[in-house]
């Protein structure tokens, strides 16, 4: 069985993209991210197997109760948006137990499939055989840990991305504004910038990566979703047209602050001005240029040579005009720390040179 790690560039549409998978007869996968953290490790290590699903229950109850997870609005599903879903936490794991008594298999990658397969008996899924085990790791930290845990020569990397420059405003936009910007500050900030210069190549030194363009699956979606099911060996099915979560249609995120209706054929790539000067926009295109040729963006605004931008920009002003709004004294002492940071790497000289991975659903790769 393919491993398949999914992991999100800059409001990427991540989410989005399986929630394109959702019911797919011949993907295993939770409704959700996998957080590879401490808990997550702690569980595999527990010695009473009867243990293990009661404490993942503990560490992901949205996956049992979908109105626990607001932010990615599972309590808001459906076509009138008053639907959610329940899963039978003591069938789930009735058939963890079951399926670790009779397996051969019972290391840390036994573990993860029985979690998988019992989760799917339990939420009463068509039951036949399985070609991927689609885990959704989101971000980079849970990612690498993920491949250091389960050391399976057969796990791949999915990554969704946008356009560089979208990838860049739409996260600034969205966090400075969601909930008053509580949750964005410097260091927030330069994750975005490291994501969209570094992340694609720091995702390559860990396993083979894929690239999923989020445009693509607006403007392309059959040709996207059929290519992708052609990659990785599985046929494609209707269920793959629009984004739906335990086949109950899915709006988007609470932090989009809109309730997108599924596949869009005229999705527009925007910029919001406001959040940066034109130099700035200039010189992050500069930076961004390999990646914009390579997956066929069009250049937003005219070229030029700017190896590094020393002044602050717009959207460092503005996050470090939240830390003091909200008087985050360890976020405003850390200010210094992180423009420093973002000077010394994120600069022309040092973005990466290598070949790129291909991007799924793009004909001339």
């Amino acid at each position: 069985m393919k491993i398949l790690l999914l992991e999100a560039g800059g409001r990427g549409g991540s989410d989005f993209f399986q929630a394109l998978l959702d019911g797919h007869s011949q993907i295993l996968s939770f409704p959700g991210y996998l957080r590879i953290d401490n808990e997550f490790k702690e569980m595999l290590l527990l010695k009473n197997i009867e243990d293990i699903p009661k404490r993942f229950i503990n560490i992901y109850p949205e996956y049992f109760d979908s109105r626990l997870n607001k932010v990615e609005r599972h309590h808001r599903l459906g076509v009138k948006k008053n639907k959610f879903f329940k899963v039978n936490k003591e069938l789930f794991c009735q058939k963890f137990v079951e399926l670790q008594k009779n397996s051969e298999k019972k290391n840390n990658i036994g573990i993860l499939k029985a979690l998988h397969y019992a989760y799917s008996i339990a939420k009463k899924e068509k039951q036949c055989k399985k070609k991927i085990l689609f885990v959704h790791t989101h971000l980079y930290q849970y990612t690498k840990e993920f491949t250091k845990i389960f050391k399976e020569k057969n796990i791949e990397i999915v990554h969704t991305i946008r356009h560089p420059l979208a990838s860049l405003n739409s996260p600034i936009k969205r966090w400075l504004t969601y909930q008053n910007g509580k949750n964005f500050f410097s260091k927030d900030l330069y994750f975005q910038l490291n994501l969209v210069f570094h992340g694609i190549f720091d995702l390559m030194k860990l396993k083979k990566v894929f690239i999923i363009q989020y445009e693509m699956l607006h403007w392309k979606n059959v040709f996207t979703m059929k290519s992708f099911c052609k990659k990785f060996n599985i046929k494609y099915e209707n269920c793959m047209k629009s984004p739906t979560y335990f086949g109950l249609k899915w709006w988007g995120d609470e932090i989009s602050q809109r309730w997108i209706s599924g596949v869009n054929k005229k999705f527009q790539i925007n910029i919001d001005e406001n959040y940066f000067f034109k130099r700035d926009l200039i010189f992050l295109q500069y930076l961004a240029e390999d990646i914009i040729k390579n997956y066929k963006y069009e250049l937003i605004y005219p070229r030029k040579k700017i190896y590094f931008n020393f002044l602050p920009m717009k959207s460092e002003l503005l996050v470090w005009k939240n830390s003091f709004k909200h008087l985050r004294f360890k976020q405003i002492l850390s200010i210094p720390f992180f423009y420093i940071l973002r000077i010394s790497l994120i600069n022309k000289l040092l973005m990466n040179k290598k070949k790129l991975p291909i991007s799924i659903g793009v004909r001339s790769n």
